[in-house]
């Protein structure tokens, strides 16, 4: 009895539901339009989602697909088929769907910069720059999974809000002959005396979020657009481990080193399209207070993949 209840319970969620009005198929599953098939005045249009994906069809000779601001355009004509690919300006976008599109903001997909700390003091420790950085080798690398975007005008969209969700590993190369170790809830250096002595570094793994406050300025058409963002970055450490490299053999030791589990800064970037430079200042020393030289990281670096 039990299951048999289970069961229709679960075909009323999942079950889809198919409604007809005149010419127009709707598509639904719980309760939302999943797709929509209008049909008439010589085209038929097929919207699947929230019109994310666009098919007509006029006079069975020509074939349009809009995937957002995208297009693909196949001709049948005399002279054989043609396939057009563009893509879409604010009023050519407007005239397909019937409304302007929304802001969109820049939180690259894939981000890589150089690491470095600012205004660090060893006070209170015996040992200093034991914490210097071969800058060529400390590099920061940014998968940024998620982005949301809010636009703050009614009748345009190159302003907004930009949040979004992403993953932050830092690579922090030593350039001298030592590395960290946790002492009894205190950082200290352990210096090393290998012969063959090829890499020792910090590594550290943040969750990061962001909210800037995003301009953008159209160029030539409106999709094509340099922008300029700034705000505020957040992060919450998921890791952290050391590794020296000697004679072939890799020793990694896992441990929180007394790093901030929480900091937060300031991110700024400016860009073109999908490539952008961008800096960012944590205002959270890198180690907790009184555990470690007081110092503040910062990286500078470049956006490549954009949403």
């Amino acid at each position: 009895m039990f299951g048999r209840t289970l069961l229709s319970f679960m075909l009323i969620i999942f079950s889809t539901q198919y409604m007809m009005a005149q010419d127009t198929v709707r598509v639904k599953v719980l309760g939302k339009n999943a797709v929509t098939v209008v049909d008439g005045m010589g085209k038929t249009n097929v919207h699947v989602g929230d019109n994310s994906v666009d098919v007509s069809s006029f006079d069975n000779d020509t074939v349009k697909i809009r995937m957002g601001r995208k297009t693909i355009v196949i001709a049948d004509g005399w002279h054989g088929s043609s396939v057009d690919f563009n893509t879409l300006d604010d009023d050519e976008f407007e005239k397909w769907t019937g409304h302007r599109p929304k802001f969109k903001g820049h939180w690259a997909f894939f981000e890589m910069g150089v690491n470095s700390f600012a205004n660090a003091t060893y006070a209170g420790f015996p040992d200093a720059n034991w914490m210097d950085l071969n800058h060529n080798k400390s590099y920061e690398v940014n998968i940024n999974f998620l982005r949301y975007s809010i636009g703050l005008q009614k009748e345009h969209n190159t302003i907004g809000l930009v949040t979004g969700l992403g993953l932050n590993w830092n690579d922090y190369r030593f350039s001298n002959k030592n590395s960290i170790t946790n002492d009894n809830g205190t950082t200290a250096p352990v210096y090393l005396t290998y012969d063959n002595l090829q890499k020792t570094k910090l590594n550290t793994l943040y969750l990061q979020a962001p909210l800037m406050f995003e301009f953008q300025i159209p160029i030539n058409k409106s999709y094509k657009r340099a922008y300029f963002s700034g705000g505020v970055i957040g992060g919450l450490r998921l890791g952290s481990h050391t590794k020296v490299k000697h004679s072939g053999t890799k020793d990694k030791n896992r441990d929180d080193f007394n790093i901030s589990p929480f900091r937060y800064g300031a991110t700024a970037r400016i860009g073109y399209k999908g490539i952008n430079l961008f800096a960012t200042y944590y205002f959270t020393p890198f180690y907790e207070s009184g555990r470690g030289p007081e110092m503040y990281p910062f990286t500078i670096g470049l956006g490549l993949i954009n949403w």
